[in-house]
């Protein structure tokens, strides 16, 4: 096997192409064609690459809709799995180039390159989760609360720009505290009664009905799921009783952008100093690094990944974020670090790993309509992509060698 010869395969245009056609909002109340149109071009993809593609389905009381989750294997199917995961659906308003057309593009061309020096040997499994975003029946609820009230017109847009303005300060309120440890219905209270004498009475209504509904959610964690991560919790939990056996998860989420100006990186400057870092300006702050995030599950997992990326013909820059914390722990002080498909697998002890350019922390487009392909660092994703494939070698390496 040649690495160098492997890695080079992997090409900018075909992840280009993906991006360029998956592009649009995947919405199962927006836009569900284009939602299905994205699964079917997945497992197109798939099927070409020569894996054996199938889908997970499933369905909610009330929502005219089946939902899937797409999925190859390289392999018998039977032997521990090394997985490379995404999310193919987006919120209701952007075409979501970014999140997540550049970890989808990057996961199926890590498949094709895969599959065509693997075929029918090792076991890679590579799965395209639905529902990463807002719980179809929650969004359904709420949009329909709004549109009683007067909030929203018939493309979800808030009517008055009062309302968008205090509906992002409740969201942005909302989340500093559930990040620190609270329950949603505590961190909802909370958000509400900072920003209550600001409201009207539509919105008072309004933001005190998503408070009465966050009280199913008992605990720093019981949100995943319930809320969101609602595809991957149904894979991971058929896993679980299908006994199946996983070495490490790579989970590829919002990878395209990076920038070369001071403070473009939002992180905690505390976080950042302690990160093990590759290629990084800390006293800049630039955001042209990937950040690997593990639990303490995973730290070996984020260690083999960080030591890929450092090869000579990748040079990927870095911030490893290896948390020395289980599950339970980083739900109560770090609950913004589970808000992608790898926490279900966190949730059972499973090694994941979160692939990220940081997102909202980075990326000025997250969640707008201006996510769009020209934003995209190609070359970036391509290194990515390539670290991702070595590393799943690597791994591969490591089980055989056992």
């Amino acid at each position: 096997m040649n690495l160098e010869k492997i890695l080079e395969e992997v090409s900018i245009e075909r992840m280009y192409e993906h991006i360029l056609i998956i592009e649009g909002t995947k919405h199962h109340e927006v836009d569900p064609k284009k939602l299905n149109e994205t699964a079917e071009y997945i497992k197109s993809e798939l099927k070409d690459y020569g894996l054996s593609v199938s889908e997970q389905t499933f369905t909610f009381e009330g929502l005219d809709f089946t939902f899937r989750n797409i999925e190859g294997v390289i392999g018998e199917g039977t032997k521990p799995e090394i997985l490379l995961v995404s999310h193919y659906d987006t919120v209701d308003n952007t075409p979501g180039a970014n999140d997540n057309g550049s970890g989808i593009a990057a996961m199926l061309e890590a498949a094709r390159v895969l599959a065509k020096h693997y075929k029918g040997i090792k076991n890679f499994r590579f799965i395209i989760f639905t529902l990463e975003e807002l719980h179809p029946v929650r969004y359904s609820e709420n949009r329909k609360k709004a549109k009683e009230l007067g909030l929203i017109d018939d493309k979800n847009r808030k009517i008055k720009y009062h309302t968008q303005k205090m509906i992002g300060k409740f969201t942005k309120l909302f989340y500093f505290s559930a990040a620190f440890g609270n329950s949603y219905s505590e961190a909802g209270k909370q958000a509400y009664e900072k920003i209550q004498e600001e409201l009207t009475e539509a919105e008072k209504e309004y933001l005190m009905y998503l408070v009465t509904t966050m009280k199913e959610i008992k605990s720093s964690s019981d949100w995943i799921g319930k809320t969101g991560l609602v595809g991957s919790s149904k894979w991971v939990e058929q896993a679980i009783k299908d006994k199946k056996e996983i070495i490490g998860v790579l989970n590829f989420e919002t990878i395209g952008y990076t920038s070369k100006q001071n403070h473009s990186q939002r992180f905690p400057s505390k976080l950042f100093k302690l990160m093990p870092k590759y290629k990084t300006n800390m006293r800049k702050e630039l955001g042209d690094f990937i950040a690997v995030i593990g639990d303490k599950q995973s730290r070996w997992l984020a260690k083999r990944f960080c030591k890929n990326c450092k090869h000579k013909q990748i040079e990927l820059p870095y911030a490893n974020l290896g948390l020395p914390f289980n599950f339970e722990i980083i739900a109560n002080k770090a609950s913004d670090l589970l808000r992608s498909d790898h926490a279900p697998f966190w949730k059972h002890g499973i090694p994941a790993l979160m692939l990220t350019d940081t997102a909202n922390f980075r990326y000025p487009y997250y969640h707008t309509e201006a996510d769009t392909i020209d934003k995209l660092d190609f070359e970036f994703i391509r290194k990515v992509c390539q670290a991702a494939i070595a590393c799943t070698i690597d791994l591969d390496t490591m089980e055989s060698n056992k």
